[in-house]
């Protein structure tokens, strides 16, 4: 996968978070309603009729805001999940998070269900299972989002991600915790690279490649030594010998992968290279690391080996 699809994997949680946030504001306007206009205007009116009026313009408004944020909320858990689905397809370790909108979705069904059927008996513990998978979704949610903070190393991320999880106890910490998940997504969407549509086609090899040497004569050799920083980027100068494609990049004896790579496409000769690797904080500074390359030398698979040192 290539860093233009993980930054819509993070584009699409955040947008699903921003319709949980305005779930949550619509709810409380409708506790608000409830508790001013309805039950107050309802016990000072003077007249039967007068009080009648209002609790039933009170509920019809209720009804709509309540329809209205189920959509908002549903919409925006189903973002949520396809974002996270999407981390995941990048080899971002959390898959745990869409599980969790999964759990949600089934547990706020089961609880429809079990609310209608209550009249009957079996109706409550279709109800109580219900509950129970949302509280167990809510959880895997948060820590799903807590490990997005991790990846990217954004505390508010991970901040909000504990909120999520303790929303449980109370609405309000879920709201604050989506608030806070939502400005820390903001921040690793202007971190994340973009990639442009050419870029992500130079992953696979070119239709028509330009007459070259035998395969046997391609050799593709390091120029003197890369630099890993801080912020995940890493620098280094590949020689060639022939036109090549770079299919993957990764750094030896970790679990980090390339998401992003500058040119992917080398022609022959001296090519400066740039390659993204996510959060790297884990890594020592002033470690020499290996960086493995799988590079397509017309048709046949190479592996180079890279080194870098780690100068955060």
């Amino acid at each position: 996968m290539n860093g233009q699809t993980e930054l819509e994997g993070i584009k699409s949680i955040r947008s699903g978070v921003l319709f949980e946030i305005i779930t949550a504001l619509l709810v409380g306007i409708g506790i608000i309603i409830l508790l001013t206009s309805g039950v107050l205007t309802a016990g000072l009116s003077g007249s039967a009729v007068g009080a009648f009026s209002s609790i039933v313009g009170t509920l019809i408004g209720l009804i709509v805001l309540i329809i209205i944020g189920v959509v908002i909320g549903i919409v925006g858990l189903l973002r949520i999940r396809s974002g996270f689905n999407i981390l995941k397809a990048t080899r971002r370790d959390v898959g745990i998070g869409g599980t969790g909108v999964t759990l949600l979705l089934v547990g706020y069904i089961l609880m429809v269900i079990g609310a209608l059927l209550a009249i009957v008996f079996i109706g409550i513990p279709i109800l109580f299972i219900g509950v129970i998978l949302a509280v167990i979704g809510q959880i895997l949610l948060g820590i799903g989002f807590y490990r997005i903070g991790e990846i990217y190393n954004v505390g508010l991320v991970k901040v909000g991600g504990i909120l999520v999880i303790l929303s449980i106890l109370t609405d309000l910490l879920g709201f604050i915790g989506y608030i806070l998940i939502y400005v820390g997504l903001g921040r690793v969407v202007s971190n994340l690279p973009m990639a442009t549509p050419a870029q992500m086609q130079t992953y696979y090899p070119p239709l028509t490649p330009m007459p070259q040497p035998s395969t046997q004569a391609v050799q593709v050799s390091q120029v003197g030594q890369g630099v890993l920083r801080g912020d995940g980027y890493a620098q280094f100068t590949l020689y060639t010998t022939a036109q090549v494609t770079i299919v993957s990049a990764s750094i030896e004896g970790t679990n980090l992968q390339a998401t992003y790579i500058n040119p992917i496409i080398l022609q022959p000769g001296n090519n400066n290279i740039m390659a993204y690797f996510g959060n790297i904080s884990n890594l020592t500074p002033g470690t020499t690391y290996i960086i493995n390359l799988t590079i397509n030398a017309q048709g046949n698979m190479m592996n180079i080996k890279v080194s870098v040192v780690y100068q955060p």
